[in-house]
This record gives C-alpha cells, structure tokens and sequence, in this order.
C-alpha cells in the first residue's frame, strides 16, 4: 500500500514535492501510526529553503510535530494497543549509551536522528514510531490540539524548566512565532512580566496583547 507523502529529496532550494510511498515496516519495539494531524515547523520550512544546518538523509518525509492512532504494534511492545490516541516525542533514534542519554537527556545526544530529517517523519499516511516516544492522548483533546504537544514543550522546557524564572521576573520574548507565542501563553498562567520583541505583524501584537505582553518595536 503507498500513501501520498511530503518528500524533501534533494539539498537544493525547494526540493520538496509530494511522493507516493510505501506503507513502513515496523521493528519488534515500534508502532505505526496513522497520522490524524501534523503541523509545520520552521525547521520544514528551512529544509524546503536550504537554509538549514543540520545534515538531512535524502530523500526524506518530512514532520514531527504530530498525532494520531496506533494501527500495529510490534511483538515486543508493552502497554500500547491498537486503536489507542497517541502523541510522539521527535528522538527517533538514540544511543542508549551516548552520555547524555544516561542522564536522561537523549534530546541532546548529538548522535540521535529525529522524525522529518534523519528519518521519515509524518507528512503522509503512516509513520513508524518507537514505542518508548509515545505519550497517550485523552479523547477531550482534539488532534489539532494533540499535535502542538512538542512545540508547548519546547516553550515549557526553557521558561519552566531551564529558565529558573521566579514571579515578578522580567522576561525578554524574542519573536511572534508560534513558540514564541508559547513561551507568551505562560504569562497567562504564571505571575511573570514579559516584554515580546514583535516585528510589524498586527495578528501576532493582538495574539500577545491579550495575554498581558508589553512591546519593544
């Protein structure tokens, strides 16, 4: 079976094109997902561009940010069953025994390759996803919301996590993007004061004026 699939085939300016692929095969400890909803990056639009600096494996499916239902499962996979609403994390492969895997910090390991460039990401039908990566989504949340899963953590990650942001501080927003919309949302739900550095885009001043941002122009 082959699916219509966003290709990024070449490391030439605009070589993207829609593709019919086969259906993956998956290992003992992967999944396949049928994609209900995928979102784009900035990071696809760089690829599309050549304006990336990552090394790509052409040709590639790219997507990552995404959601949807798990069709197969392989024989080795505990705690997931078909039919089940799942998310996934991007970490496609990883040393387990690269340094910063042992600390729990796989997402650091320079070694590891993630969905849409080092391997086949989720712009088309079916993608094969480790099992380990997947993160169950209730039936109250829409995929259209599921799939933003990754980028909200990115946002969380740096203002909640590594930021050491105590209330009161005031905190610098350096673009209207979306995750720069994000890290903006936690002033709607923390007592932080933020200042967004917003280009002339009149959508994104009234998205952040909402949320309580001031402005430097």
């Amino acid at each position: 079976m082959q699916s219509a699939a966003v290709v990024n085939y070449a490391p030439e300016p605009n070589s993207v094109e829609i593709r019919e692929i086969d259906r993956p095969e998956i290992g003992s400890q992967d999944v396949l997902l049928e994609v209900s909803h995928v979102g784009v990056c900035g990071s696809d639009l760089h690829q599309w561009t050549a304006h990336h600096s990552w090394p790509v494996n052409y040709p590639v499916v790219l997507g990552h940010e995404f959601g949807g239902h798990i069709v197969e499962v392989g024989n080795e996979v505990e705690g997931w069953r078909e039919g089940d609403r799942v998310v996934s994390e991007t970490a496609a492969i990883i040393d387990s025994n690269n340094p910063m895997t042992r600390r729990g910090l796989y997402n650091l390991d320079p070694t590891r390759k993630g969905f849409g460039y080092g391997v086949d990401g989720a712009m088309t039908r079916y993608v094969r996803v480790p099992s380990r990566i997947l993160h169950k989504v209730p039936k109250s949340l829409a995929f259209e919301h599921a799939c933003l899963t990754e980028p909200c953590c990115v946002a969380y990650n740096a203002v909640v996590r590594n930021a050491h942001i105590e209330p009161g501080d005031r905190v610098i927003v350096l673009g209207p993007g979306t995750t720069g919309r994000l890290h903006g949302e936690s002033r709607a739900e923390n007592d932080f004061f933020h200042v967004a550095v917003v280009p002339s885009r009149s959508e994104a001043f009234v998205f952040h004026a909402t949320l309580g941002c001031l402005f430097v122009f």
